[in-house]
C-alpha cells in the first residue's frame, strides 16, 4: 500500500519535473521564431506515415491519420530556409535535405537532432555545388550536384565516392537526377540525368571513376537537356525541357504524348508513368496515351507517390493530396494547400506593428501581385491578397503602416491605398474615388510612396509622381492635399517618397528621382504650422549633400528614417547612418544637421558602420539601436558614444540571411522583427515597454533548470524605465545585484563572482530609481 505522503510528493515531483521541461524547452526555442511562407514547394518524399515537404520556407512534414504539419526552419536549427531537394529514409527514419549552395543535412525525426554536412559546399574543385536531387539507396544517399554524382554513406556520416566524369558527357557537367535500375537485365545500373544527356554505368565489375565505364548518350529528342529519368516496364523515361521521352528497342529516344512543356517531376502510378507539368499532372500508359489527370495549378513542380495516395507540390498553393479512388483515373482531390500558417510571400520590405500586439506586412517591392499581411500576437497569420480579396487586385503593395486606432493602411505601386479597418473590412482609394491621382504620363497608375501618421491622428502619404505629392487624411476621414513645397535649394519635383512624422509633427520626406524612382535626392523636412489648408505659412528645408569629416549625410541614397526616445532623427543612407537633433523648428534651424555617431571604443575606427549601407533602423524601449544591414543586424548602445552590444548574421545566430532589408520592433513583447530577403524571422530581446508603476513581476522561465553546457535567460518582465534589480537567497543572503533600463531585464543564473547559483528558490526585488516603488518576484532553479 503507498503512504498517502509519499504520493502525493511523487505527484508534485512529476508536476514539478513537468514545469522544468517545458521552461527548460521554452528557455531554448522561445528566443527565435521564423515567420516564412511555406507555399512554395520544392520537393517532396512521401513515406508511409508522413509526408515529407520542401519549400522556399523551410521543409514541413505532414501527418495524413492527424492533419498535423510539423515545420523546421533556421530557427529549429537547420542551415536555411531555402531548400532544394529532400528524401525520406525510412530505413534510419532521417529526413535529407539538400541546398542550393550544396550544404546538406540530416534530420532524425525521433529526437529532432539536425546534423549538417558541408563537404561539398567546401570544395574549391567546382563552381557550381547546388543538390539537385537525393535520393536514398541502402547504405547509400545518392546526391545529384550541379558538377556531378556525389555518394554519402549515412552511417559513417562521409562521402564515399565522388564522380564528376561522364563517358563523352563533358566534366563538371550539372546532374539534375539519378536513379539504379536494371535495364540490360545483367543487375542494376547507375543512371544519371544531366544538362547534356543521361549516362550509366554497372554497379559491379567496373570503376566509376573511369569516365571510360559510362556509357553516355545526348543525341536525344526532344531535348538533351534531362531534368528526370525514371524505369518502368523495362523501358527509361525521361523528362526534358521540350515535354516527356522514351527509350526505343534500338536505344534512341523518341516523344511520348504531344505535350512540349517543361517537365518538372516523374513518377510512376497505377502502372502508368506520371509526369508534372507547369500547369497540370499527366499520366502515361505503355502504348503512350496521354491524360490530363489533375489541372488547375499554376506552378507545379512535385509529384511524390504511396500506394493509392498522390502528392502534388505547387509553388503557389503548396502540398496537395490526391487520390485514385479504388484504382481509376483521373485523380480525386483529398485535401489542398496543405502548408504551416505563415505569410502568402516570404521576403518583406515594410513592418509595422500595432497596439494590440499584431505585426503588419508587405511584400518587398518586385513580388507580383504582392498584397498585406497580418500576424496576431499568438503567430496567426491572415493574407490580404489578390487570390483572397478581390478589392485588393490592382497593385503590388510595398508600404505599411498602423495608425494610433488600430486600422491599417497599405500603399501599392500602382493601385494606390487600401485601408484595412480592426474587423477586417477592406477599402481601396484610387483616382476614381478619392482625390488621389496617377501617376505622371499614366492614366490609372497610382503610386503611394509613404504613409505615417501623427500623434493628433493625421495620416500623411505621399502620391508620387502626381501634381500634388502629398496628402492628408484627418481622424475625421477628411481628405486634403498639398502642392510640393518651395524649399530652398531643393528641385521641383512631385517624386515623393517614404515619409516619416516625428514628434514635433514634422515631416520627413525622401525625395526621389523623377526618372528612377529607384534613386533618391536627398530629404524634405515641411512644417504645416498646423494649418493643413493654408500652404502660404509653411516652412520647408531640403537636406542633399554629402557630408564628411562626421557631418552631412553619409550615403547619396537615403533608405530609412526613424526616431529615437531623445528625440533625434536617425537617418539610414548607402554610406551609413547619421542623426538630426530633431527640434521644433527643424524645418528652419540653420544651424541643423547630419551628424555622424562615434564609436566609444576609438579602436573600432571613429564613426559607427561607416560606409556600410543602412537598410533600416529600429528603437527599441531601451533607446538602443538596431541596425538592419546587408551585413546583419547590428545592436548598438549609447554611453560615452556608441557600444555595439551585438552583431547578428546567419552564421552565428538563426538569422535566415545576412541581407536584412527592414526591422521593427513590438515594444510590449520585446520581440525584435527582421525582414529578410528569405523571409521573416524574429527574437526575443531584453528589452520591453516599461510600466509606469510598480507591479509584480513576471519571471520565466520558471521553474528554470541550468546547467555550464548552456547559456541562461531568466526574463524579469513588468520593470519600470530604470530598475535596479536585487537577487537574494531565500535565507536572504544578496546573489546578484543588476541594473535594468526598459520593461524587461534578464539574469543569466549566476551570482556576483559569475558562477552558477545553486538549486533553490531565489526572490527578485526590483526598485524603481526614480521613485515608482518596489515589485517582487521568485524563481525556482534547478542546477
Amino acid at each position: 500500500m503507498v503512504n498517502l505522503d509519499n504520493l502525493l510528493y511523487m505527484v508534485c515531483a512529476w508536476i514539478f519535473a513537468a514545469s522544468v521541461l517545458q521552461g527548460v524547452h521554452a528557455q531554448s526555442t522561445r528566443s527565435w521564431t521564423a515567420h516564412t511562407s511555406a507555399r512554395e514547394v520544392t520537393s517532396i518524399s512521401a513515406g508511409l506515415d508522413m509526408v515529407w515537404t520542401a519549400s522556399r520556407g523551410g521543409i514541413y512534414g505532414y501527418t495524413p491519420s492527424s492533419g498535423e504539419i510539423s515545420r523546421y526552419t533556421a530557427a529549429e536549427g537547420m542551415y536555411d530556409v531555402n531548400v532544394r531537394a529532400i528524401a525520406w529514409d525510412s530505413e534510419r527514419r532521417l529526413v535529407w535535405v539538400g541546398y542550393t549552395d550544396g550544404v546538406f543535412e540530416r534530420l532524425d525525426i525521433d529526437t529532432d537532432e539536425i546534423i549538417t554536412f558541408f563537404d561539398i559546399f567546401r570544395s574549391d574543385r567546382f563552381p557550381l555545388k547546388e543538390i539537385n536531387a537525393m535520393e536514398v539507396s541502402g547504405d547509400s544517399i545518392l546526391i545529384a550536384t550541379g558538377f556531378g554524382l556525389v555518394i554519402f554513406d549515412p552511417i559513417r556520416n562521409e562521402v564515399r565516392d565522388t564522380y564528376s566524369r561522364f563517358g563523352q558527357i563533358p566534366p563538371a557537367t550539372p546532374v539534375n537526377d539519378v536513379i539504379l535500375a536494371d535495364v540490360s537485365g545483367k543487375g542494376a545500373d547507375m543512371w544519371i540525368a544531366t544538362d547534356a544527356g543521361i549516362a550509366s554505368a554497372p554497379l559491379s565489375g567496373s570503376s566509376l571513376q573511369d569516365p571510360a565505364n559510362w556509357i553516355s548518350q545526348n543525341n536525344i529528342s526532344p531535348s538533351p537537356t534531362v531534368t528526370d529519368i525514371i524505369y518502368h516496364h523495362e523501358r527509361l523515361y525521361i523528362g526534358t525541357p521540350l515535354g516527356l521521352a522514351s527509350q526505343q528497342p534500338d536505344g534512341s529516344f523518341s516523344r511520348v504524348g504531344a505535350s512540349n512543356r517543361p517537365i518538372m517531376d516523374l513518377n510512376i502510378l497505377n502502372d502508368q508513368v506520371i509526369a508534372v507539368f507547369p500547369f497540370r499532372l499527366r499520366s502515361y500508359n505503355q502504348q503512350g496515351i496521354e491524360t490530363v489527370i489533375a489541372s488547375g495549378f499554376q506552378d507545379l513542380r512535385a509529384v511524390a507517390v504511396n500506394g493509392s495516395d498522390v502528392w502534388l507540390g505547387d509553388g503557389l498553393s503548396g502540398l496537395n493530396h490526391y487520390t485514385t479512388s479504388s484504382g481509376n483515373l483521373p485523380l480525386t482531390l483529398v485535401s489542398a494547400e496543405l502548408y504551416p500558417d505563415g505569410p502568402f510571400d516570404s521576403p518583406f520590405g515594410d513592418l509595422s506593428p500595432a497596439m494590440d500586439g499584431s505585426l503588419w506586412a508587405t511584400a518587398q517591392l518586385g513580388i507580383s501581385q504582392s498584397g498585406i499581411y497580418r500576424m496576431t500576437p499568438n503567430g496567426r497569420w491572415t493574407n490580404f491578397t489578390s487570390r483572397f480579396n478581390t478589392e485588393i487586385e490592382k497593385g503590388s503593395y510595398w508600404r505599411v503602416h498602423v495608425d494610433n486606432q488600430g486600422t491599417a493602411w497599405a500603399g501599392s505601386r500602382g493601385g494606390g491605398l487600401a485601408q484595412i479597418t480592426l474587423d477586417d473590412v477592406i477599402t481601396t482609394y484610387d483616382h476614381e474615388n478619392s482625390i488621389l491621382l496617377p501617376a505622371s504620363g499614366t492614366q490609372d497608375f497610382v503610386i503611394i510612396g509613404g504613409i505615417s501618421s501623427s500623434d493628433d491622428g493625421i495620416l500623411w502619404l505621399t502620391n508620387t509622381n502626381s501634381p500634388y505629392p502629398l496628402h492628408f487624411i484627418t481622424s475625421d476621414g477628411s481628405w486634403g492635399r498639398l502642392l510640393s513645397p518651395q524649399c530652398p535649394g531643393a528641385p521641383q519635383s512631385n517624386s515623393f517618397g517614404d515619409i516619416f512624422v516625428d514628434s514635433n509633427g514634422i515631416l520627413w520626406i525622401i525625395l526621389l528621382g523623377s526618372g528612377n524612382l529607384n534613386l533618391t535626392r536627398g530629404i524634405l523636412i515641411l512644417d504645416t504650422n498646423d494649418t493643413l489648408d493654408d500652404a502660404s505659412d509653411d516652412l520647408c528645408t531640403y537636406y542633399s549633400t554629402a557630408g564628411s569629416n562626421g557631418s552631412g549625410l553619409p550615403g547619396a541614397r537615403i533608405q530609412s528614417i526613424t526616431e529615437d526616445l531623445n528625440g533625434r532623427i536617425w537617418i539610414g543612407t548607402n554610406g551609413g547612418p547619421a542623426f538630426f537633433r530633431s527640434s521644433i523648428s527643424a524645418a528652419t534651424d540653420p544651424t541643423l544637421e547630419a551628424l555622424w555617431p562615434v564609436w566609444g571604443d576609438r579602436s573600432d575606427g571613429t564613426y559607427v558602420l561607416r560606409g556600410l549601407s543602412v537598410n533600416d533602423i529600429a528603437v527599441d524601449p531601451s533607446n538602443r539601436l538596431w541596425i538592419a544591414t546587408p551585413d546583419g543586424v547590428y545592436l548598438l548602445s549609447e554611453s560615452d558614444g556608441f557600444d555595439l552590444i551585438a552583431h547578428f548574421r546567419s552564421d552565428n545566430s538563426p538569422l535566415l540571411s545576412d541581407q536584412v532589408i527592414t526591422i521593427t520592433i513590438d515594444g510590449s513583447s520585446g520581440r525584435v522583427f527582421m525582414g529578410t530577403d528569405k523571409g521573416l524571422i524574429s527574437a526575443l530581446s531584453d528589452a520591453v515597454t516599461p510600466s509606469e508603476q510598480t507591479m509584480d513581476l513576471f519571471v520565466y522561465p520558471n521553474p528554470v533548470q541550468i546547467s555550464s553546457s548552456q547559456d541562461t535567460q531568466i526574463y524579469i518582465d513588468g520593470l519600470v524605465t530604470e530598475t535596479e534589480i536585487s537577487i537574494t537567497a531565500i535565507h536572504g543572503d544578496l546573489v546578484r545585484r543588476m541594473q535594468a533600463r526598459g520593461g524587461r531585464g534578464v539574469w543569466d543564473g549566476r551570482n556576483q563572482d559569475g558562477e552558477l547559483v545553486s538549486s533553490g528558490m531565489y526572490l527578485i526585488v526590483a526598485r524603481g530609481k526614480n521613485g515608482e516603488g518596489i515589485a517582487y518576484g521568485k524563481v525556482a532553479v534547478i542546477h
